[in-house]
């Protein structure tokens, strides 16, 4: 199976790794956290679940991806979607920004945590174009008003609870956007699942009109993780066809919900593109004030902020009836907050940080009367072999491995063989219990995608940095 990696990858690209410029490759905030966490874990003595992997969510960079969301979409009003990371911190500090964000909500739940947040009912739209009847019932007693559908049965489901509620109809183009590589296009394709075509339009919002409903606008999702940003320009063109439709049809539209998809690292393009298309399709509602652009971004807000630390629990040597591999096992896995090792491209390559090492086997059998009974040394020594040389190649407890390179398979903690983060991993020689694997990149459908399966604990320990500091919480 070729590696699930597609940014950050030098373990791939090289034979020797001499690492990145920090442990973290992300802030040097990040780093020091990085530090301290594991200078304070003993795993000969810790707590119970002290091994278990940490947050840590630098706010700085949050702040960075509104205030670089403000300058290159200036006209686009960031309603963040919700359902990418629900971290109540994060929820928090999104509400109370002077940029004044608002939220795409997908079901009772996610609205009533940003309700409870004081936020404005009409800061809130209801993204979900196929909802449970109760849902849409409580969604009438709070108010939220703008709604999306894209099927008849739901109009009448909202006829039924909501009569006066705002509809936006969700819309897909009739053809795909081409791509010249199929790496280029999203991660995630949503058009499988929602979204009427252009031919569809006339008819749905003619029985939207005979039931007396309100549709004030469209919606598109050009897929999450978009990375062929050309199909921005694609959706925009066909919602201002299905606009003159729904002139002809009676309504008088508003509202342009241009949806998500917006990475991080492509972001100046994708807006580049988005721009150019607005001008060209909605240049002149927008200059009459006509219309309001808004947008569901959710990964290009959270992912970047979100770092992974956690530890090294087992290791299997390649000597041990497994081939050539080195196994190492780790305190997260699919199941729990690295689900995104399933997803082609979703996982950032880790960068290995040595800890305190205390159960590595010697060829032989330790003699001193401290480490006699349990058959192990306690300390940092190595197994002679192919490994004796690491010792001289790094530094000491919580600095970055480097050196020559090994094939490995990385595991999570649970008993299931589907429970694998990385397969024919090149990472550096001679990992061992009480390391840590560092991965950036990791806010976006990582936290809240966990299970319990195995019994593993959900909650984990969690670093906020702020301007004012470091705030530490559980989710």
């Amino acid at each position: 199976m070729p590696p699930r990696v597609v940014e950050n990858t030098p373990y791939y690209e090289t034979e020797q790794w001499p690492g990145p410029l920090s442990l973290s490759n992300v802030s040097t905030s990040t780093d020091d956290i990085i530090t301290k966490h594991i200078s304070s874990i003993d795993s000969a003595e810790c707590d119970l679940y002290s091994e278990d992997g940490v947050w840590i969510v630098d706010f700085n960079i949050i702040n960075n991806q509104l205030e670089r969301w403000q300058r290159l979409l200036p006209r686009v009003k960031l309603f963040y979607a919700v359902k990418t990371n629900p971290d109540p911190e994060l929820l928090k500090y999104l509400s109370s920004h002077p940029m004044k964000i608002r939220f795409d909500c997908a079901s009772h739940s996610e609205i009533s945590q940003i309700l409870s947040l004081s936020v404005p009912s009409d800061d809130i739209i209801y993204a979900n174009p196929c909802k449970a009847p109760s849902h849409i019932r409580y969604a009438a007693i709070n108010n939220v008003k703008k709604m999306t559908f894209d099927n008849l049965t739901e109009l009448y489901k909202i006829k039924h609870h909501f009569p006066t509620a705002e509809c936006i109809l969700r819309f897909k183009v009739s053809e795909p956007t081409p791509c010249d590589d199929p790496s280029e296009g999203a991660m995630y394709e949503l058009s499988k699942k929602y979204g009427v075509t252009i031919d569809y339009s006339r008819e749905i919002l003619l029985h939207a009109k005979r039931l007396g409903l309100n549709v004030v606008g469209l919606a598109f999702h050009v897929g999450s993780g978009q990375r062929n940003v050309r199909t921005y320009k694609d959706h925009i063109q066909e919602a201002r066809r299905i606009w003159e439709i729904a002139g002809q049809v009676g309504f008088s539209f508003t509202l342009l919900d241009i949806g998500g998809g917006f990475m991080y690292s492509n972001f100046e393009k994708a807006a580049n593109a988005v721009n150019a298309a607005l001008d060209s399709e909605f240049g002149d509602l927008i200059e009459r004030g006509e219309v309001d652009i808004v947008a569901e971004p959710g990964r290009y807000v959270s992912a970047p902020a979100f770092t992974l630390l956690t530890s090294v629990i087992a290791v299997k040597g390649e000597t041990e009836d497994v081939g050539e591999k080195r196994m190492v096992y780790l305190a997260d896995g699919f199941y729990s907050n690295l689900q995104g090792a399933y997803w082609p491209g979703e996982l950032t390559a880790p960068t290995v940080v040595r800890g305190k090492r205390l159960y590595t086997p010697k060829s032989t059998l330790p003699t001193s009367s401290a480490s006699s009974d349990s058959g192990i040394e306690v300390g940092d020594q190595i197994e002679d072999g192919d490994n004796a040389s690491v010792d001289d190649q790094e530094g000491g407890v919580a600095t970055l491995m480097r050196g020559d390179l090994q094939e490995y398979t990385v595991w999570g903690p649970t008993c299931d063989c589907m429970d694998v983060v990385l397969e024919d991993a090149l990472l550096p020689k001679g990992i061992e219990v009480g390391d840590w694997f560092v991965f950036k990149d990791l806010g976006a459908y990582s936290n809240c995608t966990r299970t319990k399966f195995n019994g593993f604990r959900m909650s984990h320990k969690t670093y906020y940095i702020h301007d004012h500091g470091v705030d530490i919480g559980v989710i």
